[in-house]
């Protein structure tokens, strides 16, 4: 093995601080760091990162995402639809014994009515003191069954808007839940190129210095 002569200059210890600062300011001025940003999520690649490695990260960063925020709407969501379920549920029963309480009092004034109509067929006085009694609690009983069927009317719309309620609450969770499924793809993204350039006072080189680069030399003394 042989070595070449150094260049004059490479002999002066002084001429690496002037390459020091050189090779620095060759890096200020002509160097620079492309990295992809994403639009939608504001993540930046790392130095070095290909295009395609970024996309996958991103990829799965945005699952993750997207599975924390349906943890979110679900934790959001969740206990307001229980509330109202339980709301239709207590609604319907209380509309369901309205209605029962409503025939009862129907059967109970048409039995009053049969039996007042039918003390006047067999004979009695028409203004007897219990024909008057029975046509009074007809009368009675006609109120009753008026007023339980509002009674029941009330029940129903309580129940027909609790149930809208639920409705309109469960297609609010499932807008949102399908907006946080069409985020967008990160392997279909437009990234944006970002240009990091390196800062004067950041800019440090380490080391300069001298090292030779082997070669083979042919027979004939060529390079």
């Amino acid at each position: 093995a042989g070595f070449l002569q150094l260049p004059p200059a490479a002999g002066k210890a002084k001429s690496y601080e002037t390459w020091n600062k050189d090779f620095a300011g060759w890096l200020y001025r002509t160097q620079k760091l492309v990295l992809f940003k994403s639009p939608a999520t504001g993540h930046v690649s790392k130095a070095g990162e290909s295009e395609r490695d970024f996309r996958v990260r991103l990829q799965q960063a945005g699952r993750e995402e997207r599975d924390k925020g349906a943890d979110s709407l679900r934790q959001k969501y969740a206990p307001k639809i229980a509330a109202l379920q339980e709301k239709v549920r207590r609604a319907e029963q209380q509309k369901e014994k309205q209605q029962a309480e409503a025939r009862s009092s129907q059967v109970q004034a048409a039995i009053s009515v049969g039996a007042s109509i039918l003390g006047a067929f067999l004979g009695r006085k028409a203004m007897s003191a219990t024909n008057i009694g029975r046509a009074t609690t007809a009368i009675r009983g006609a109120g009753r069954v008026l007023k339980e069927s509002q009674d029941v009317n009330f029940a129903q719309e309580n129940v027909a808007a609790l149930q809208q309620q639920l409705a309109d609450l469960e297609a609010q969770f499932k807008m949102e839940s399908e907006a946080l499924a069409a985020a967008s793809d990160p392997l279909q993204e437009n990234l944006e190129a970002v240009t990091v350039k390196p800062i004067k006072a950041n800019v440090a080189v380490k080391l300069v210095a001298l090292a030779w680069a082997p070669h083979w030399r042919a027979s004939d003394e060529s390079m």
